[in-house]
């Protein structure tokens, strides 16, 4: 008799188990969110497969388009990133989303551009993103929710970068420096005289310190 209860009792609540499951159905955040697991597992395909449909059980989903620029970003495929980041870049913020996906977004933007060589358009992507950043109250930096090694130092060497290309070497140089006295307070003035080719030189080879300097960080 109490076998018997027993087996019963374990029936009805794999029953209701089972019926909860069937309940149960993956929202878009839930998508979106499994391919940031694979993002960060370097799975870009996988990651690829999830974003994509978080974005078509949603249209609208912002994070989703996040995600699939930077997975295309990791994928080589920087035009189809640029495409993702536009149209993520005009969807609404996730109200239970703790970190600001525009600011991730906007980051993203300024490397897919600097990395194909449109330097106007990462200058202009990367200098909206610094702009917000010291609106804040607190805290004015950026790091990149799913990658901890790239953060706001690396928009700004990548908008030193661009401004060199497009020979505006006065704003190259301010970014320059705002890297130096983020990594040391201390550190005194970096002067170079950009108007001689010799102090271009100089900038140029800081910039590329700075590149590898933050990459191994």
């Amino acid at each position: 008799m109490n076998c018997n209860r027993l087996l019963l009792g374990i029936t009805m609540v794999m029953l209701i188990f089972a019926a909860c499951r069937r309940q149960w159905n993956a929202t878009e955040e839930d998508m979106a969110n499994y391919g940031w697991i694979l993002y960060e597992q370097v799975d870009y395909v996988g990651s690829y497969e999830w974003f994509s449909n978080s974005v078509r059980e949603d249209e609208n989903y912002q994070d989703g388009y996040n995600g699939l620029g930077w997975t295309f970003g990791k994928l080589v495929e920087l035009d189809s990133a640029v495409q993702a980041f536009d149209v993520g870049l005009t969807k609404p913020q996730n109200p239970r989303m703790l970190d600001i996906v525009a600011h991730d977004i906007l980051a993203g933007l300024t490397f897919a551009h600097s990395a194909l060589k449109q330097h106007s358009s990462a200058v202009a992507y990367g200098d909206s993103l610094i702009w917000l950043l010291e609106q804040q109250i607190g805290d004015k930096t950026w790091t990149f929710p799913h990658d901890s090694t790239t953060n706001y130092l690396d928009v700004h060497v990548t908008l030193a970068l661009s401004y060199f290309a497009l020979s505006d070497f006065t704003e190259s140089l301010e970014h320059v420096q705002a890297i130096k006295t983020a990594l040391n307070p201390a550190s005194p003035p970096y002067v170079v005289d950009t108007t001689t080719i010799i102090g271009r030189d100089q900038l140029a080879a800081e910039i590329e310190y700075l590149q590898n300097y933050l990459r191994g960080r």
